[in-house]
C-alpha cells in the first residue's frame, strides 16, 4: 500500500502535474521527482500557486523526469499495489493528464485516504489532516500521510490487545451468579 502526493503548476484546464511523491505505508520506500513540462506539448502554464509550493518551472525543467518516464513509474506502482491519496480527484485528474500526455491511460483510480484506516479511525484521521499544515512538498506530503495512517493503524490494534485483555481478565464474570 503506497500513499500518493501531486503539486501541480496550477488548478486552471491548462495546468498539469509538476511533482509527485509516493511512500510505501510502512515507510520503507519513497520516490519522488518533478516532472520536466518541456517534455510534453502544451505544458506551458505556470501560475503562482506553484511558486507557492516552492517549484519553479526553470527547476521543473533543468531536473524534472520526462512526462513518459514518470508515467511509466507510476503505471508500475499503481497496477501492482494500492495507492491511496488525500486528494483523490484533483491527484486522479492530473495522473489523467500524466498518463494522456505518454499516449496511455492511467491502469487504476486512486483510493481515498480514508479507507486505509479502519472506519471507527477516520475521525481520528480526519482531525489530523485538519489540523497538520501542508508541506506543499510531495514527497513530504507522502511521508507525513503515511507516518500518521501508521500510527493511528498502530493505536487500533493496540486498542484491540487492550479490549481483548480486558475481556479475557474478565471471563471469571461469566460463570458466576449473584444472589439478591
Amino acid at each position: 500500500m503506497y500513499i500518493l502526493d501531486i503539486q501541480a503548476s496550477g488548478t486552471g484546464d491548462e495546468s498539469y502535474p509538476a511533482e509527485i511523491a509516493w511512500t510505501r505505508m510502512d515507510g520503507s520506500e519513497s520516490y519522488s521527482t518533478l516532472i520536466n513540462p518541456d517534455s510534453v506539448d502544451g505544458w506551458e502554464k505556470w501560475s503562482h500557486q506553484a511558486v507557492h509550493h516552492g517549484l519553479t518551472r526553470q527547476e521543473c525543467c533543468e531536473r524534472g523526469e520526462t512526462a513518459t518516464y514518470v508515467a511509466r513509474r507510476v503505471a508500475h506502482l499503481i497496477k501492482d499495489y494500492p495507492v491511496f491519496s488525500e486528494s483523490p480527484i484533483e491527484d486522479q485528474q492530473w495522473l489523467d493528464k500524466l498518463f494522456m500526455s505518454a499516449g496511455k491511460r492511467c491502469p487504476a483510480k486512486l483510493i481515498p485516504i480514508e479507507h486505509a484506516v479502519r472506519s471507527r479511525r477516520r475521525l481520528e484521521l480526519h482531525r489530523y489532516l485538519l489540523a497538520r499544515r501542508d508541506e506543499h512538498n510531495a514527497a513530504a506530503n507522502s511521508l507525513l500521510l503515511a507516518r500518521a495512517i501508521r500510527q493511528i493503524n498502530a493505536s487500533a490494534k493496540s486498542d484491540r490487545r487492550n479490549q481483548s485483555a480486558l475481556s479475557s481478565s474478565l471471563k471469571w464474570l461469566k460463570d458466576f451468579s449473584f444472589v439478591t
